[in-house]
């Protein structure tokens, strides 16, 4: 049977992006994962397994820059053995060794998915929280060379930005096992942990069991906003703070603290807090707090109200210069900047 174009096997055009490629491959991936058919006819097995070898090699290819070049110019019958495991060529294409789990271990951290899934399922409990997992087997029938180490484990664990910024241990059970996670200070969203000898252990006797992925996960603070190693504070000031000066409270990690706020504050402007943010990547130092300030125009006014302030209106004085326009400007000027 003809072999399929690779575009056409991740479902993209020519001149897709890596990030197009990437994420065709997971979704697909993930589809056509042949755990995923284990209940289904002999028939629907054998095709989920060669979508899922297909969807692999296709992926190889286009996600790699030298061999995508050589399959765009030449197609499968590039010079020097090709591509696609013809005869058990090697160049830019497969030998007999070729392993589609071996993508999609490295692709989804070895743990079948980023909500595990594979095979027969076990349990997590982690401060409360239930997680479920693949038991894993490192590979299946029919897809070349078995693994002597067990499959990883992969879990989620969430961290509030309190503890983000002191660092902290969690404690938890693994089957029975208590173990200690210590999550050092300035994790972020994403970031992956390792716990070597954790995972699964292997199908195989004298095998090496798997490891244990931690993934961190932030709870969203419902006053701060996270920006790398800085903290976001959206400060609604009140007009005639804003106009007059005044002090104003804002929270920081370790508690609230009082700003003074000079008079004539405009909207968009930002104050900083030094070393009030969380701890940096490399360890030396500390973010800041920036308050991004919001001035607060009342939406109804009472008559008493209303009176004052159009007694102002014709000031000279309330009215932005075009000076005043281009200062006020520039302070916003990032939001409306493309990247």
């Amino acid at each position: 049977m003809a072999k399929r174009d690779y575009y056409e096997v991740l479902g993209l055009k020519k001149g897709a992006s890596l990030d197009e490629i990437k994420k065709a491959y997971r979704k697909l991936a993930v589809k056509w994962h042949p755990d995923k058919w284990q209940q289904a006819s002999e028939a629907e097995k054998k095709k989920a397994e060669e979508n899922f070898k297909e969807l692999a090699e296709a992926y190889d290819v286009l996600s790699d820059d030298q061999k995508r070049a050589r399959y765009d110019q030449f197609g499968f019958n590039a010079p020097g053995g090709g591509f696609g495991g013809n005869g058990g060529a090697s160049y830019g294409g497969f030998s007999a060794d070729f392993d589609p789990m071996d993508i999609f271990n490295s692709f989804f951290g070895g743990a079948g998915g980023r909500r595990g899934g594979r095979g027969n399922f076990g349990g997590f409990s982690f401060d409360g929280a239930t997680f479920n997992f693949g038991s894993g087997n490192g590979g299946f029938g029919g897809f070349g060379r078995q693994r002597m180490k067990g499959a990883d484990r992969r879990i989620t664990l969430k961290v509030t930005l309190q503890e983000v910024a002191t660092g902290v241990t969690k404690k938890g059970k693994i089957q029975g096992e208590e173990i200690a996670i210590p999550l050092p200070a300035g994790v972020s969203e994403g970031q992956v942990f390792t716990i070597p000898g954790k995972g699964n252990p292997s199908p195989y006797a004298g095998g090496e069991p798997g490891d244990l992925l931690i993934n961190i996960e932030e709870i969203p603070d419902k006053e701060l906003l996270r920006d790398h190693e800085d903290l976001v504070y959206n400060l609604a000031l009140p007009f005639c703070t804003a106009a007059l000066g005044g002090t104003a409270e804002v929270p920081t990690l370790t508690g609230r603290v009082r700003l003074t706020v000079k008079p004539g504050t405009q909207s968009g402007s930002m104050l900083r807090l030094k070393g009030q943010g969380l701890p940096k990547a490399d360890g030396y130092g500390k973010g800041d707090l920036i308050v991004n300030v919001l001035v607060y125009v009342p939406e109804t006014l009472t008559d008493a109200e209303r009176k004052t302030i159009e007694s102002l209106r014709s000031s000279a004085n309330m009215q932005p210069t075009e000076e005043r326009r281009q200062s006020m400007f520039s302070r916003i000027r990032h939001l409306f900047e493309r990247k």
